[in-house]
């Protein structure tokens, strides 16, 4: 278990370290110590929001609009431990933080054989004025060179009205011998790069994407 942790952790940060790389070095980086947790967790034990696949993983994000999100039925709210972000998880989801060794990151009970659905996320020091389609091109490009058999499937800006903009990435990889589903949104405001992931088990197709998209596009700053 412990191993598999470490291994998923390592993936969500190596966004936030391709995101910095985007920064002038002039320009602070230091990560918050506020919330991590692990992207993946394997163990033994809504309807969709439309996005518009890259072609390569080089490709620059395409922009969609989308309303802002009060969440699935269900629903509750969650504020960072800092109080800089808010976002919206299942009232049913399981608090990880103790398993984790203190660490913030939910379980959100889908489970299989040996696949474990969760959320975690990471929040980092960033100017603002960072472009979304800028952090998502590195992280990209950073995942791709960490995760065996990555396969982009979405990269996109989403923009809502009287929100800032999120950045959408899409991905598939494998984790042994699972293939695993990540849906990840960035957003950056106050200075504060804040990164949603969440993982399901890909050998179900568009259903765990589809089902922890809505929650990821709840991501905004706390009023």
């Amino acid at each position: 278990m412990a191993g598999a942790l470490a291994l998923a952790a390592c993936g969500s940060e190596a966004t936030i370290d391709a995101a910095k790389d985007t920064v002038p070095e002039s320009s602070e980086t230091t990560e918050s110590s506020s919330t991590v947790a692990p992207a993946t967790t394997p163990t033994t034990a809504e309807e969709p929001t439309t996005t518009t696949a890259a072609e390569t993983t080089t490709t620059e994000a395409s922009t969609t609009t989308a309303a802002v999100v009060e969440g699935p039925a269900g629903s509750v709210a969650f504020v960072g431990v800092d109080g800089d972000y808010t976002v919206r998880i299942g009232s049913d989801w399981v608090d990880a933080t103790a398993e984790l060794g203190g660490v913030t990151g939910w379980f959100t009970g889908e489970t299989s054989a040996d696949f474990a659905e969760n959320v975690n996320i990471l929040t980092s020091t960033m100017p603002s004025s960072t472009p979304l389609d800028v952090i998502l091109t590195a992280s990209t490009g950073e995942i791709e060179s960490q995760f065996e058999g990555f396969d982009l499937l979405a990269s996109d800006v989403i923009t809502r009205p009287g929100q800032p903009d999120l950045g959408l990435l899409e991905y598939s990889a494998l984790q042994g011998t699972v293939e695993v589903r990540f849906v990840q949104v960035f957003g950056i405001w106050d200075d504060t790069l804040v990164v949603f992931t969440g993982s399901t088990d890909g050998r179900d197709g568009n259903e765990g994407a589809d089902r922890l998209r809505p929650y990821a596009l709840t991501l905004a700053p706390t009023a």
